[in-house]
C-alpha cells in the first residue's frame, strides 16, 4: 500500500512540473527563435508599425496549451472520479474511532439551577 501511494505522489508530481516546464519550453523557444518566428511564422509581418516580432504567434500556443491543459485536467477530473470508488481504500486510511462524547453539564440545554423568582428592582412609592 505504501508503494502504491509513492507510485501515486510521483505521477502527480510529474504531471504537475511537467505542466509547468510546458510554459516554460515555449516562451523560451520564442526568445531563441524570434527572428525566425518574427520573420516566418508571425500572422502580423504584413503590418510592421504594430512591433510585433512574433508576439501573435506566442499567443496562439500559450493559448493552445491553455486548452490542452484545461482539456487534460477534464480528462483526469472524470478518470479520478470514475476510479475513486475503487482507489479510496488503497490512498485513504479509514480511521474509524468510536467516540464517547460526553457534553459537559454546563454545555447542556438544561439550566443548572431553576428559580422560581425573577428579581425585580424596589418600586418607588
Amino acid at each position: 500500500m505504501l508503494l502504491v501511494r509513492k507510485l501515486i505522489a510521483v505521477v502527480l508530481l510529474f504531471g504537475v512540473l511537467s505542466n509547468s516546464f510546458n510554459y516554460l519550453l515555449i516562451s523560451s523557444s520564442y526568445h531563441f527563435n524570434k527572428s525566425y518566428i518574427s520573420s516566418v511564422l508571425c500572422t502580423n509581418k504584413d503590418k510592421p508599425q504594430l512591433h510585433c516580432e512574433g508576439k501573435c504567434f506566442l499567443d496562439i500556443k500559450l493559448k493552445e496549451l491553455e486548452q490542452k491543459n484545461k482539456q487534460e485536467q477534464e480528462h483526469a477530473k472524470r478518470l479520478i472520479e470514475s476510479l475513486a470508488p475503487q482507489l479510496q481504500s488503497l490512498v485513504f486510511v479509514n480511521f474509524e474511532e468510536n467516540l464517547d462524547l460526553q457534553i459537559p453539564y454546563y454545555l447542556q440545554k438544561n439550566p443548572i439551577g431553576s428559580h422560581t423568582s425573577i428579581f425585580q428592582p424596589p418600586k418607588l412609592v
